[in-house]
């Protein structure tokens, strides 16, 4: 299976169109095994006229060399711009997490027990390598070359997350996959975590109800009262 954006990544190295691209995966999993979430996949705007299409073409071809966008199904996708980048933003919701297997050339997650897990390598760490054997070595393995590139990949997970090799931010783990492991690793809880605010509002209700009842029982005290 054609790894991602191959075709793609070894065009923007061999016409010397280094930081015109954007490809960011924003995922949420939830405790029923589904997975929801976003993609934007955008270039520098005035990249897609090297290739004779427009921008938004050039990113569309991009998502279509991308092997998850053949295992989603039913996704929205719509216009996208920001910081002089034009693409496409994918969203979808409820995917089922076996679409998001693991494999030999890409990162996935699984569920093992109460924890999920992300494992496998670098969908851009395995671009960049087969790339250098497209290009005849031209792009050596690295994607510093995309210079002002980003690739970014976050995972929020139900409960906390208790290890990985990227950034943590409470329930929610992201990979700058251009200058990151090439290998992702990390584990979460699969038991959705309580929120605090939801406890401490259900606390307060029950405190006014309770103060609403003694009220009630204190006036009714009074009026009996000789």
């Amino acid at each position: 299976m054609k790894r991602w954006g191959l075709a793609m990544l070894a065009a923007l190295v061999t016409l010397g169109l280094s930081g015109c691209l954007r490809f960011t995966a924003d995922l949420t999993v939830s405790p029923d095994d589904t997975v929801s979430g976003t993609y934007i996949v955008a270039v520098k705007d005035g990249t897609g006229e090297s290739y004779g299409m427009s921008d938004g073409d050039f990113a569309r071809a991009i998502w279509q060399d991308y092997p998850q966008a053949s295992r989603l199904g039913d996704t929205s996708i719509g216009d996208w711009s920001g910081d002089s980048y034009t693409g496409i933003e994918i969203t979808f919701a409820d995917a089922p997490l076996a679409n998001f297997s693991p494999t030999a050339d890409a990162w996935g997650i699984t569920r093992a027990g109460d924890t999920f897990v992300v494992s496998g390598p670098s969908d851009a760490s395995a671009a960049a390598a087969d790339a250098t054997e497209e290009t005849g070595g031209a792009f050596d393995g690295q994607l510093d070359e995309l210079g002002e590139s980003r690739i970014l990949l976050t995972v929020t997970f139900p409960g906390n997350v208790a290890s990985a090799n990227g950034d943590v931010s409470g329930r929610t783990v992201t990979w700058d996959l251009q200058h990151g492991p090439e290998q992702l690793e990390a584990t979460g809880s699969a038991v959705a975590r309580r929120d605090n605010a939801v406890i401490v509002s259900y606390a307060v209700l029950g405190l006014l109800v309770a103060g609403g009842v003694a009220y009630g029982l204190a006036g009714r005290l009074a009026r009996r009262s000789p």
